[in-house]
Parts: structure tokens; sequence; C-alpha cells
């Protein structure tokens, strides 16, 4: 459109306020008048009356229920343009009168000035419902006849606000359009100005390339109803709660170096801080060796570090009291660091060392702020529960049996973990409560694998046995979620039973088919087969929360076109000097950006109180990034400048103004 149309120059010409006694026509002027036909005016042709009749309107009005289509009839247009367009009655005819010949009104008043309220109208008195289109896409390239009649609107008497008319009529500033209004006030073939000829053909309509903010998508347009239209602009609250305490946790602490105790660097690594469970309470005396990890025998402490390579934070697992015998354990390392999957935490590297004063062995994982485990969320004794002894150690969090779903959540993303473990020639040998991460919602990861691939190296054993290890394991892991009172080695009997009084058989016939004696044809794509349709639950939750975050990524997309014209709009207003000019901020298309800051940031209320309108903000800039030919007034501090320009207009000052600053010493660049 731009390239079609031209952009017009901005520099309008600033004139001082006159008095009324200077607003009135030469005696010269009003003699030309005099001679001349006058036009109809506007307010009769459409209401039927002009209320500034005897307030001194210079247009012609017939007295009430004269014709206007009379040979007598004052002109209002091109004396050669003598057909007529039909219009609608006047509003005020009853229906006895509806039968009279209607009135119409020739090509020729299509020039008149254009008639608008001041006030903003709904839909329910638009002028549209009321009266037929007047737009050049209605008319046919048929010869007009010279009388036609209207359809009848009697009883349709919309309320029109009241109108003033100051200093004449000022073209229509309607802030309340819609989208596809919005289009049509930038179709060239809807304009209301036209070249006298009534077979003009229609342009073709160009729309926006951005229009303000775009609407959700319809499968995630149903907002709760306590959602603010405000909030759609940005990030949800708990995912930005969310988010902001992961960056948080991140680098907490990490700018003080190592905690007292540990080496200053280990590696490439500095700045190791201790990582703790939530419900692991602190060491009186953080002198004395740690306790044994009851998974890995051996204490396994888990630190936090800082890589020097390249500054990111890693999870470092140190097995306390590990002596390297055998070269070739290392082996499966390479095979571990190789895999990226969505559920199982990566592992990076993994060596010996000495700098605890001691031979530690030292497994690098990718890090995940704020993480917390199975046992934890789920599994952990309540201690108010114990404190009752006629009720066995319950669960911690709710106390209450994990729901369905959410097994399934869980069960489905182990297996897809141990797939993608068992087709790379490995196992997890890891499958323990508390070494399984939930990094969110629903959201596990296999923590720690690889350590036993190290501790327990034993070329001789084949790795399918460690994968039907794997499979036991993953049925015990079950069990414990679904019985709070399941301990290790007790007869899954009772476990079973409570299973099928509380669950759907398929949970039972997967946890017997996991738990059975290993076999060639036990595997983890048996597993998968059993659980069938419960994977298409889990992959239908995780698309529509993909949809969710991709739509809040649109937003964050909107905002930076937003920033993109504040920053341009920082570089150039109250700019000190360029070029040894003072005053360049203030003078040219950069003046018309001094106000429009004004009217954007800078409004005063009535009371005198500014204006503080997040949403006047926002409109008025995303209406500036999609360049609309939409009017605003802009008034100087002073109120003795007034200023009429678009959205097209200012948008093409702050481009002028910023690449005369990005061109600045080129000496090729046009001054303006």
């Amino acid at each position: 459109m731009v390239g079609s149309q031209g952009v017009k120059s901005a520099a309008i010409q600033i004139r001082a306020p006159t008095n009324d006694n200077q607003g009135t026509d030469s005696p010269v002027s009003a003699e030309k008048k005099r001679e001349t036909p006058q036009r109809i005016c506007r307010n009769v042709m459409i209401y039927g009356y002009c209320k500034f009749q005897d307030a001194g309107c210079v247009y012609a009005h017939p007295p009430p229920g004269a014709d206007l289509n009379a040979p007598g009839t004052p002109l209002t247009g091109c004396p050669a343009m003598t057909t007529s367009v039909p219009l609608a009655k006047d509003l005020t005819t009853t229906t006895a009168t509806a039968t009279k010949p209607s009135f119409g009104l020739g090509a020729e008043h299509l020039s008149a000035p254009v008639f608008v309220p001041k006030t903003p109208m709904g839909e329910n008195s638009s002028p549209r419902a009321a009266t037929p289109s007047l737009a050049p896409s209605n008319i046919t390239h048929s010869p007009l006849p010279t009388t036609a009649t209207a359809p009848s609107t009697a009883g349709m008497t919309p309320s029109w606000p009241a109108l003033s008319n100051q200093g004449g009529i000022m073209p229509r500033q309607d802030n309340s359009l819609s989208f596809d209004e919005s289009l049509l006030s930038m179709d060239p073939s809807q304009s209301s100005a036209m070249d006298g000829s009534m077979y003009m053909h229609q342009a073709i309509r160009q729309p926006l390339d951005q229009h303000l903010y775009v609407s959700p998508l319809p499968h995630l347009s149903n907002p709760p109803s306590n959602h603010h239209p405000l909030h759609s602009f940005f990030i949800p609250d708990d995912l930005r709660r969310m988010l902001q305490a992961r960056n948080e946790a991140v680098y907490q602490g990490t700018q003080s170096g190592s905690s007292a105790g540990l080496p200053a660097e280990l590696g490439i690594y500095h700045s190791l801080k201790i990582i703790r469970s939530p419900n692991q309470p602190p060491p009186q005396n953080p002198s004395t060796q740690n306790a044994p990890s009851k998974v890995y025998v051996h204490p396994a402490p888990v630190y936090k570090a800082v890589s020097s390579v390249d500054g990111n934070v890693y999870c470092l697992r140190r097995i306390e009291g590990y002596k390297l015998v055998n070269e070739s354990a290392f082996g499966a390392i390479d095979t571990w660091r190789r895999m990226r999957h969505p559920n199982i935490v990566g592992l990076r590297e993994a060596f010996t060392t000495k700098a605890f004063n001691d031979n530690s062995l030292i497994l690098v994982y990718d890090y995940h702020p704020l993480s917390t485990t199975i046992w934890d969320e789920h599994l952990i004794p309540n201690p108010s529960v114990a404190q009752n002894s006629n009720v066995p150690s319950g669960r911690g969090r709710t106390g209450l049996p994990i729901q369905e779903r959410v097994l399934w959540s869980y069960i489905t993303q182990i297996a897809n973990a141990l797939k993608a473990i068992h087709s790379s020639g490995l196992a997890a040998r890891n499958l323990d409560p508390s070494k399984i991460l939930v990094t969110g919602k629903n959201r596990i990861r296999l923590n720690g694998c690889g350590v036993w691939d190290v501790l327990a190296y034993d070329p001789s054993t084949h790795v399918g046995h460690y994968q039907q290890e794997d499979l036991v394991s993953f049925g015990k892991l079950i069990i414990s979620l679904c019985c709070d009172f399941f301990q290790p080695g007790q007869h899954p009997a009772l476990p079973l039973d409570h299973i099928q009084r509380n669950y759907s058989p398929d949970v039972k016939t997967l946890v017997m088919f996991l738990i059975s004696k290993p076999s060639p044809m036990k595997s983890v794509d048996e597993a998968i087969k059993i659980m069938g349709p419960r994977i298409l639950n889990e992959l239908d939750a995780m698309q529509n929360y993909a949809d969710t975050l991709e739509s809040d990524l649109g937003a964050q997309m909107e905002n930076g076109r937003i920033i993109r014209l504040l920053t341009k709009l920082g570089f150039i207003n109250e700019r000190a000097e360029f070029e040894l000019d003072p005053r360049w901020a203030d003078t040219g298309d950069r003046y018309i950006l001094k106000l429009f800051r004004d009217y954007v940031f800078h409004s005063v209320g009535v009371d005198g109180k500014p204006i503080l309108d997040l949403s006047h903000v926002l409109t008025c800039l995303n209406k500036l990034d999609a360049g609309l030919d939409e009017r605003i007034m802009l008034v100087s501090r002073d109120d003795q400048s007034c200023l009429v320009v678009t959205y097209r207009e200012i948008k093409h000052c702050i481009e002028a103004a910023f690449n005369e600053l990005k061109n600045a010493g080129n000496p090729h660049r046009v001054h303006r």
C-alpha cells in the first residue's frame, strides 16, 4: 500500500488560532457565495432538519416537507451531474407519509462536506443501519435512473448525540474500529473523496501486514472468568513466577565463590554449592563426613557449579571413596554423553579427582533448578501422620492416593526413557523414587544414569540382564506409587489387590507383566503395547501444553515490536544536539515525535491528574507499528500549536529521523 499510494508529507502548517470575528467570510467572498447556487445542508438531507440553521449555517435549508428534487431546489454540486442516488427517507417521516414519493440524492451531493458526530457511537446508533451505503462498490455500470425510491425507514429513529459546530466540520476520528473496519479505512475504493465519476472500479483491498495484537488461537480463546483482558498482553502470572524463580535459583550464591570446606576450583568448574533435598535437614557440623547413600552405598553429595568454558551452571554428583581400578569402566560414559532425551537428565562428562582430599568420582549432569523427586512429591512419610501410632506412615504432601491420570503420565514418560536407553544398548539400573526428578508439572526425568556403569563395572554380565532388572524395578516403582504401605521385599499379592480395587485393570495388568520372571519375550516394547491408548492421553496433554506455550510466546513477540519502537523514540526525543544543531530534536519531523510522546505518555485528565492508562499506551504503539491511516490530534504543551496527523505519517517520521541518526557521518546521505 505504501508503494502504491506513497507517503504523505508530515510537514503541516501550524497556524495560530483566530478570533470569531476573523473566522467570518469577507464581504467579497460572501457576495461571491450569493452569486453561486448554495448547497443543501447535509443535516437536512440526513435528519430532516439542522439545529444550526439559525446559528450561522451557510448552507441552504429548504422548508420542511419540500421536495429536494424539485427544479427550484438549490444545487449541491456540479450542474452537469443531474442523476440521483437512492437515499433513505427522512427518519422523522411517519407511517402515514410513507407512501409519498421519496426524495433522492443527486450524485453531485457526494462532494458535500461529511457530517460526522464528535463522539463515538455504538452499533445500535450506527447510521449504516438506517441508510444504504454510498460506497462505490455498490454502484453498477448501468445508467442510473433520475428518480428512485428508497426503502422505508419509518419508525427507525436512532438517537444521535448532541453536535456542535465550531469552526467547521472536522474529519471523522473513530477509535473504536474493528479489524475489518480498519481495513476499509485503508482501502482506496472506500474513500469518501470521489473524482466526480460514478463508474470507478473498486481497487483490490490490501490488508495490513501487522495489526495490533492478534487474537488467540480458537482452542485457546476461552480464558477463565477471572482472567483480566490485560493479562492477554503478557505472559501468565504462574508461568512468569515459575521462570523467574528458576532463573534466580540458577545463579543464587554463585557470585560468592565456593562454600566453606569445598575446593575453589574443580577442573573447569568453580563456585561449588551443595544441593540438598527440600526435606533433607542441613547437617549440624559441615565438617563431618556425609552419610552413605541408600542407592549408591557410598556417600554421594550433589553440588552446583559454574563452568568456566561456557558460563553455564551444571550439577556435579560426587561419589566419595571411589578408586578407579579399570579404565574400561568409563566406556559406557561416552554412550551416555551422546544420549539426549526429554525424560533423561543429560550426562556431560565423568572424571576422578583428589581435590576433596580423597579419591572421588565426579559425574557432571545438566542442572534443573527447583526440581524435586518422586520421593519428595509422593512417597516421603508425613510427620503429622507418623505421630499417630494407629495410622501407618503415609504420603507427604496431600496424603491421598496418586491420581490415575498422573500415574499414567509418569508410567508413559518412564517407559519412553527406558525405550531410548535399551535401544542404545544400555540399562538404567537406577529406577529409585529418589533418583527420578520432577522438573515441572508432571514432567519427570531419570537422574543418575551411568553411575552404576562405573561403580559396578562387570564386563562378564550381559546388558540384557540389567535391562530385565529395569523392568522389575519399574513394576515395583508403580506399586510404590499406588500403595503407600508397600515395602521392598514384601509379597505383591496385597498391593495388587489394592491396585485392582482403586485403579483400572490396565494398571494391574502392566504391573503383573513387569514383575514377572525374566524371559526373552519380556521387553519394554511389550510393556508399551500393554499401555496402548494411555500413551495417546499423554500425547494430547503435551500438545495442548505446547499450544499454550506457543500462544504465550506470541505475546512476547508482540512485546518485542513495542520495545523496538520505544528504543527508536528514546534515541530521537530530547536529544541534546545532533551535528552541532542543539534544536534538532525540536524541529521538523522530530517535533511531531515529541508531541506524540506527550500524547501517549504525558496525558493529563480534566482534574489535572496524570493518566496512567496502559491500554492507551499499548493501543497507540501498536497502531503506530502497523502504520494505520487513522488520524490523531497532537497539541503542544502551551496549547498554541495543533497538528492532525496519521499514524502512518508518524511512523515515517520515526524512520526518517532514526535513519538520519544511523547515517550520521555518511557523506552520501541526504540531508533533511
